[in-house]
């Protein structure tokens, strides 16, 4: 597979110079947010990491599958990168594998890092809410490792542990393949509508597939009209369910769309018969994934709350909204721990389509350390 990266103000021109270079065949792996310095001073730009397929690749898997693979723990292969830039020792050896000779530059004597540094992280993490037994196990693992850490890579390291306690996972589809059908449960407030019009837009301006839109919202004032407005502008296609009995007929309807999208009323995880109700509309149809769209502002008991409520849905991934009001984000990686539930969104603000991010748990381990977006 070829891979580029693409960079622009907007997730709009970032697609064009994709498009550009690449052709219309080249397919979407994953967006973020950066922070890039301007003449105007630091600006918010989108990040596209596209991909496209080659025949090479199938040669590469050929090659790669023949390759042994062997595992290692996170400590064995930072032990192993340490023996790869300084060596065994000071003075020069030969690789046994292989013919390489390897030298061993001269090196500083690492300065190992106090428990009042140590403190510093643990109070950040603290503050960020993240739960005790995170802490207690990110500690263990500095402790472990503390020979190769020190004030300048600590950050680093709490960032790469904490990464690798956050699950996440993938949206994928393929044009002209089979029908896929997601729907988007949650929480009143949460922002399951704005969810799924950045969703759609961004399947269809994107990746060029043909997208439905069904509303189940049927209870929220001026939930159907919202979504109406967005499906004229954007020329997505759109229909409404106020029966359970309807749901077929309906999918039946959009039977030429690549992507189905199903917009569920918001619903208190406290409720039950609320929560029966939209899980009749859902059970008349097969739905291929379920997401449970929950909010960043929100407390961790909270969130632990819903994400044990609605397992009645059998959702397969989370999606956290308005990242960009929440104050602290330990939250996320708690109930994604408690949840055993991947990551696949994340939004941080109201725009369509830009304000939505694909889940990264490196970009999330560095939000919760630093508090910043």
């Amino acid at each position: 597979m070829k891979v580029r990266k693409f960079v622009a103000p907007t997730l709009k021109e970032a697609t064009a110079l994709m498009k550009k270079e690449l052709g219309n065949d080249a397919f979407i792996l994953s967006t973020r947010v950066l922070d890039k310095r301007t003449d105007l001073g630091i600006q918010k730009h989108f990040e596209i990491t596209s991909g496209i397929e080659e025949e090479l690749d199938v040669v590469l898997a050929e090659v790669d599958n023949k390759i042994p693979k062997s595992k290692s723990s996170f400590n064995e292969e930072l032990m192993n990168l340490q023996k790869r830039v300084i060596g065994n020792s000071s003075s020069n050896r030969k690789n046994d594998d292989s013919d390489t000779i390897v030298i061993a530059p001269k090196t500083k004597k690492r300065v190992k890092i106090t428990a009042e540094q140590l403190k510093q992280y643990v109070d950040k993490l603290i503050y960020q809410e993240v739960s005790k037994p995170i802490i207690k196990s990110i500690v263990n693992q500095i402790k472990k490792s503390e020979e190769f850490i020190d004030a300048s890579n600590i950050e680093d390291y709490v960032i790469t542990s904490l990464s690798s306690m956050i699950p996440t996972t993938n949206f994928e589809i393929k044009k002209r393949g089979k029908q896929k059908i997601v729907a988007i449960v949650g929480p009143t407030g949460v922002g399951k509508t704005t969810c799924i019009a950045k969703l759609a837009a961004i399947s269809k301006i994107l990746n060029n597939l043909k997208i439905g839109i069904i509303s189940i919202d049927t209870y929220r004032l001026g939930a159907i009209d919202q979504l109406r407005i967005f499906s004229e502008v954007s020329s997505i296609d759109m229909l409404v369910a106020y029966e359970p009995s309807e749901m077929r007929g309906l999918i039946k309807k959009f039977s030429d769309k690549d992507l189905i999208f199903i917009d569920t009323a918001g619903r208190g995880q406290k409720n039950k018969s609320e929560l029966e109700k939209t899980k009749e509309f859902l059970d008349m149809i097969n739905l291929d994934e379920t997401y449970l769209a929950i909010s960043a502002t929100n407390s961790t008991k909270n969130l632990q709350d819903v994400v044990k409520k609605f397992e009645v849905f059998d959702y397969s991934a989370l999606v956290v909204t308005k990242i960009d009001e929440g104050v602290v984000f330990g939250n996320i990686i708690n109930v994604a721990s408690v949840s055993k539930k991947p990551l696949i969104y994340l939004t941080n603000g109201q725009v369509i389509p830009d304000d939505i991010i694909a889940a990264d748990s490196d970009f999330i381990a560095k939000m919760v350390v630093t508090g910043e977006i």
